[in-house]
């Protein structure tokens, strides 16, 4: 019993130090997290706050990325989208 609980434990220690998506990797990689945190607002919105004012609508979102008023950011193609649709559907 003690070794499974051990297991059990350090399996969950390294399930949560994994990125919890694909999309959630393209969104750090491309440095949206130097801006934008989780729950807090930072220089940028929250995730939580960018997905509930797009409500998974990538289309505004993408909009609001690529736009001039928006930083550059080092993504292009399905990164891009990636890394817009974690931010407009995570919870």
């Amino acid at each position: 019993m003690k070794r499974l609980l051990i297991a059990l434990a350090a399996a969950g220690f390294v399930a949560g130090s994994l990125p919890a998506s694909a999309d959630e990797a393209a969104f750090k990689k491309a440095g949206c997290a130097k801006c934008h945190q989780a729950e807090k607002k930072g220089k940028g919105a929250s995730i939580k706050d960018m997905s509930a004012k797009y409500k998974g609508d990538a289309g505004k979102a993408m909009a609001v990325v690529t736009g001039k008023d928006h930083p550059e950011i080092d993504a292009k193609g399905d990164d891009l989208k990636k890394l817009v649709g974690y931010a407009v559907g995570a919870k």
